[in-house]
């Protein structure tokens, strides 16, 4: 009979209003490419004031510089490809998922020193490009 008392109170709560989690909206293609290049651009500034040589790579493709052109040779690309691939992901980019690791391997086979990736991973900016 107790059973019976509480179905009006299980009945109620199943009418009640209920908060539905909303997902973040996603970034359109453009926008995700903005923020990459947002982050390549401090990836060179970073690479360049540690002494480092910041090729101009980094910057294919990315709006404003339209100028950039291949300076690495195909071994070079190779090496960087190598290391990319060879890169332990920093915690901070395990934290974020796939995109990010994608982000931050990209990062690094375009030229950036594994270092200066590393020292970007926790940032805002990358957090934004790995979105």
């Amino acid at each position: 009979m107790r059973s019976l008392a509480a179905l009006p109170l299980l009945l109620a709560a199943c009418a009640a209003p209920m908060a539905v989690p909303v997902a973040a909206p996603q970034p359109s293609p453009a926008e995700r490419i903005a923020a990459e290049c947002r982050l390549l651009e401090r990836a060179q500034e970073a690479t360049a004031a540690r002494g480092l040589r910041a090729w101009p790579d980094v910057l294919i493709g990315c709006p404003g510089h339209a100028e950039a052109e291949n300076a690495m040779t195909l071994a070079q690309a190779s090496e960087a490809t190598r290391r990319a691939n060879a890169a332990q992901l920093p915690e901070a980019v395990r934290a974020q998922g796939a995109r990010a690791e994608t982000v931050y391997r990209r990062m690094i086979t375009r030229g950036v020193p594994v270092a200066v990736a590393e020292s970007l991973a926790a940032t805002p900016e990358f957090a934004e490009a790995a979105r």
